[in-house]
């Protein structure tokens, strides 16, 4: 196999990252479209954003974009310090 013939793992988990917070931006434009009723996009309970499409699309790239990324970060921070060596 070449390089070629082979996808990076890393380059993979980046690209499923991205349509992820993509999809939820355009899940977020789609909500801020129809505005329901009680509508009140809040960011980290601190940040008041506007409930129009772009103001949801924002809370919702920004929030999942965050949490999936933690979860991300701290995959790859056990897996960088995990020995094999050590498991017997």
């Amino acid at each position: 196999m070449t390089d070629a013939d082979t996808t990076s793992g890393s380059r993979v988990v980046l690209t499923v990252f991205t349509v992820v917070v993509l999809i939820a931006g355009v899940m977020g434009t789609i909500l801020g479209a129809i505005r329901p009723e009680d509508l009140d996009p809040e960011l980290f309970g601190i940040i008041q954003l506007p409930p129009t499409p772009l103001g949801t699309a924002l809370f919702g790239m920004i929030t999942v974009g965050v949490g999936l990324g933690a979860l991300i970060g701290a995959v790859v921070y056990i897996s960088n310090r995990y020995d094999a060596d050590a498991v017997e």
